[in-house]
């Protein structure tokens, strides 16, 4: 005689539901759902000697006369379960949440301060959004995208970077990249350091890009409860668009995919140039377009020894805030420690180029304000008379603008 039928508990994943049953000692997962109404179905049963696989097929969950017999089939497993109405549950359930949408909110604008935006490190990793991470080839992105990882572990504020956690956050690492022996010896290299705690982030090594590899992706974070994701690289996880060249349906696919983890992520990027030798992220400005807090990693010219770096975060790109000046950090290295301290930045350390105008256009794009003549001229190591002669010339060709007597700005940002 069957026990009586009661709403069982649910947890989700992508394209995946989990029922458990505590009355019943029964758990069923629904797996590979599709809006057709199939699922993989997972049975498994608890009398007390541990769980017990009961039974794994692949059904057609609208089918009635499928569902019946599959009814008909469990019940010679176990009596006590009522299977017609678990099954019915399950179809009904699986239904709603292939077609279910976002649910709609009313906005209430009533404070700014209230509703500005949080960061898990301020300003690196602004929470509940993709931030970025790029640069060139050498620059230590993934170094500090595992900095970020050791701080969030126990919310850590004493890092000699300068760069504090604001509270703890289980952390993972998706690596396109590497492999869990590199990332640990650099993570070991950090915690002897003393630069980040110990900690014991979760790690998976993917191969296929996002988008084909979602769902057990997916699995990954839910079973690990993970908040925030550190993805090494972009360019193997968002994979390439043979069909697009701008980089626009690659882009979007690998942030509609991100979206369903629904974690706050740090992605560490490629610095490459579109079609148009502009550099952007990836060779595409929809990367740009589609992240809302973007840095960009450089390392200092002058940096001549193997043993360390001198390195400096710019903020290139903020959606929610204003455009923060930049973090300098001293990178010292041995075999077995990576201490990395915070450092004022000299902006003419980090410039690659040696011409005047494309020094000075550099600043003001990265500044985003207007600068006297006296900063313009020491952050570029030039003279003042030089430097004045050089954005006068700027500004006849409409590069630069001078809407303040003595004061001077980049005339696009773009």
């Amino acid at each position: 005689m069957p026990l009586p039928f009661t709403t069982p508990e649910t947890s989700e994943a992508i394209n995946k539901l989990v029922y458990r049953w505590t009355t019943l000692d029964l758990r069923i997962i629904a797996d590979r759902l599709t809006e057709a109404g199939s699922a993989e179905l997972w049975f498994y049963h608890s009398n007390g000697a541990g769980e017990k696989l009961l039974n794994v097929v692949k059904s057609n969950l609208l089918a009635i006369s499928t569902m019946n017999q599959l009814a008909k089939r469990m019940a010679a497993h176990s009596a006590d379960v009522p299977w017609q109405q678990v099954l019915t549950y399950i179809t009904s359930s699986v239904m709603e949440y292939q077609r279910r949408g976002e649910p709609g909110v009313s906005l209430r604008p009533v404070s700014a301060e209230q509703n500005k935006p949080t960061y898990l490190i301020n300003p690196l990793v602004m929470a509940g959004v993709p931030n970025v991470l790029f640069g060139d080839k050498g620059v230590n992105k993934t170094t500090l995208g595992l900095l970020s990882i050791g701080l969030l572990s126990c919310g850590y504020d004493l890092s000699p970077s300068g760069l504090i956690a604001t509270a703890p956050s289980v952390g993972g690492i998706l690596d396109w990249e590497g492999n869990a022996e590199l990332t640990n010896y650099t993570l070991a290299r950090l915690v002897e350091s003393s630069t980040i705690p110990y900690c014991e982030p979760e790690y998976l090594h993917c191969k296929l890009r996002l988008s084909d590899d979602i769902e057990h992706i997916g699995n990954w974070v839910t079973e690990h409860n993970i908040k925030f994701v550190l993805i090494d690289s972009l360019g193997a996880a968002a994979g390439s668009d043979k069909f697009d060249s701008a980089g626009k349906g690659a882009a979007l696919t690998f942030f509609e995919s991100l979206r369903q983890l629904k974690v706050t992520s740090l992605i560490i990027a490629q610095n490459s140039k579109n079609e148009t030798g502009q550099k952007t992220i990836y060779g595409s400005t929809f990367y740009t377009y589609y992240a809302r807090n973007v840095f960009e990693l450089r390392k200092g010219k002058d940096t001549v020894s193997q043993d360390d770096a001198h390195i400096a975060l710019i903020h290139t790109e903020g959606n929610y805030s204003k455009r923060f000046s930049p973090i300098g950090f001293h990178l010292s290295y041995t075999d077995t420690t990576i201490l990395i301290e915070h450092e004022e930045v000299i902006f003419s350390q980090l410039l690659d180029r040696i011409e005047d105008t494309q020094a000075i256009c550099e600043f003001l794009r990265i500044e985003r304000k207007l600068c006297s003549v006296d900063v313009i001229a020491e952050a570029i190591a030039k003279p003042k008379a030089q430097t004045l002669v050089v954005l006068s010339g700027l500004k006849r060709k409409g590069k630069i603008v001078n809407p303040s007597r003595g004061f001077w700005g980049i005339a696009s940002y773009d």
